[in-house]
């Protein structure tokens, strides 16, 4: 099949120009050559993660807490002797102070 010099060239230059744009979307060095912004906000996205995974394990915490609250009577005296210094009646409280 006879085709033309001019459109051969320019199949030949649409080939290389594909080749050439797929060698630069993989070319291995592309990792060391990061903008320096992408680096600090994948910092920030890391920083921001572990404070995520922190408060979530607070809420988890005070969830079990409120549920103790709820229906132990246990919890109940523990933090109400700790919190607000209650006691029953008749009991002595000894209160012993440290000094460093």
């Amino acid at each position: 099949m006879y085709m033309p010099p001019a459109l051969r060239r320019w199949v030949a230059r649409f080939v290389l120009a594909i080749v050439v744009a797929i060698a630069i979307g993989y070319v291995p060095g592309a990792v060391l050559r990061r903008d320096p912004r992408t680096t600090k906000l994948d910092a920030q996205l890391g920083a921001l993660a572990d404070e995520a995974r922190r408060l979530e394990a607070a809420n988890l915490d005070l969830a079990r807490e409120i549920q103790a609250l709820r229906t132990d009577v246990g919890a109940i005296e523990d933090r109400a002797r700790a919190d607000l210094g209650l006691v029953y009646p008749n009991e002595i409280v000894m209160r012993v102070q440290v000094t460093p």
